[in-house]
């Protein structure tokens, strides 16, 4: 009886394991159920590998040296601590004409990276900031901060002084508070202060 119960219990505990080891749950197949693009170089920055959503990204590239997209992200990065080696974020960045979340890992051997698009995340956003009353300008302007763009660069590309940048924004967070809402999908390294500024540059 003692050895049966044995028996049953190392059966039911290879079958749980056989469940959380199943091919699909592989390192690959998770990151690509968020259509996440993933590239793999060589030191050299070869292209290895690719899957699908990076192929459509980037296209393809295997065999190839690549300079371009993720590594001129790299290439001008200035805050690399380590020399070919480290993890590097780069949020809100243009990729071959489209916005992503780039996560790049560095070894000595293999450059790896993560493209995760934000399509879906802006127009999520954008969607929120329609709702709430905004005008046109408004909604332009709180945009440009979501995809991370500093005030002064906003009225670069608009044409606007800071004074009116600060007009809007002040509307938007008023129009907000207002209806019981809250600034949201504002990139982390945004503070209050820096959205909506009481004089200077952010």
């Amino acid at each position: 009886m003692v050895k049966r119960v044995a028996l049953e219990r190392r059966f039911s505990s290879a079958d749980m394991v056989s469940e959380h080891c199943e091919p699909a749950m592989t390192l690959e197949k998770s990151l690509e159920g968020g259509n996440i693009a993933i590239c793999v170089k060589d030191s050299s920055k070869k292209v290895l590998t690719q899957n699908e959503y990076c192929r459509t990204a980037c296209g393809d590239r295997v065999g190839k040296i690549c300079d371009v997209g993720c590594m001129e992200l790299y290439a001008n990065d200035s805050d690399q601590q380590w020399k070919d080696w480290g993890s590097h974020i780069y949020k809100n960045s243009k990729v071959h004409g489209n916005f992503y979340d780039v996560t790049l890992l560095r070894t000595a051997q293999r450059i790896i990276t993560f493209l995760q698009p934000l399509k879906e995340k802006y127009e999520m956003a954008l969607a929120y900031y329609k709702e709430k009353e905004l005008t046109r300008r408004e909604i332009e302007i709180i945009f440009l901060t979501i995809q991370g763009v500093s005030n002064s660069d906003i009225c670069q590309r608009l044409s606007i002084t800071k004074a009116t940048l600060r007009t809007h924004l002040n509307n938007v967070y008023t129009k907000l508070r207002k209806l019981g809402d809250m600034l949201e999908f504002i990139p982390a390294n945004r503070s209050i202060g820096s959205i909506v500024p009481s004089g200077g540059q952010s």
